[in-house]
């Protein structure tokens, strides 16, 4: 029964070996108070988020003019054409992992497994897609990607920002995209092991006590 019961989630044994109990940082449930709070930020940050995609989004620009009057939030702020690009791609890639966040949260919430561990991934998701969807946009501006956008007159905006909402949504499988695009660009990494040792066994040991690995077991007569 003490099996079962630990198997359900509650905190193992001191008993129990290190190894077999592992950390017991943030085992425990989230209360109901820090839930309503966390879902309030969340919400927050999403209308956050779309509203400062609506008004860095790069419209209404003349071909002749490489900048934007943005109002954001009360303040008028000259933004040039370029920074516009790099700020909806961060912000379309943190919506992006919070869209990820929010159908993670809902589901250990909803299925009353929502642990204080779970908290900082959570949290970190849409800053991971902001940075995310920044270097995708990087990679592709700098025509490591086929692309055919020169200037940021030839940029599809729309392109960029699906992009990079995709990035932060599934932020796993681009960092894999990003990983094999390296693997073509640079050396294999070197596999650093230890050259002047190597671990011996009772069979190893030669009559006087020296191994040839680079330790000594035993005692020289």
């Amino acid at each position: 029964m003490g099996a079962l019961v630990r198997g359900v989630g509650s905190v193992p044994s001191k008993d129990q070996p290190a190894s077999e109990r592992g950390s017991e940082i943030g085992q425990a449930f989230v209360p109901r108070g820090w839930i309503i709070v966390f879902t309030v930020g969340l919400l927050v940050l999403a209308g956050v988020l779309l509203y400062s995609l609506w008004v860095f989004w790069p419209s209404g620009i003349e071909t002749d003019r490489q900048w934007k009057t943005v109002h954001y939030f009360g303040a008028e702020v000259n933004v040039k054409t370029e920074t516009l690009f790099f700020a909806i791609v961060a912000f379309a890639g943190a919506l992006g992992g919070l869209v990820h966040t929010l159908r993670s949260f809902s589901m250990y919430v909803g299925t009353r497994n929502l642990r204080w561990s779970w908290i900082p991934f959570n949290l970190l998701l849409p800053a991971v897609g902001a940075l995310g969807g920044t270097v995708f946009y990087l990679v592709f501006r700098g025509g490591l990607f086929s692309t055919s956008a020169s200037s940021t007159n030839d940029v599809n905006p729309y392109g960029f920002a699906a992009i990079a909402a995709l990035v932060g949504l599934f932020s796993e499988q681009a960092m894999e995209k990003l990983r094999l695009i390296a693997k073509e660009m640079f050396a294999e990494a070197p596999q650093y092991k230890p050259d002047h040792f190597t671990e011996s066994t009772s069979d190893d040991i030669p009559p006087g006590g020296t191994t040839t690995g680079g330790g000594t077991t035993g005692s020289s007569k």
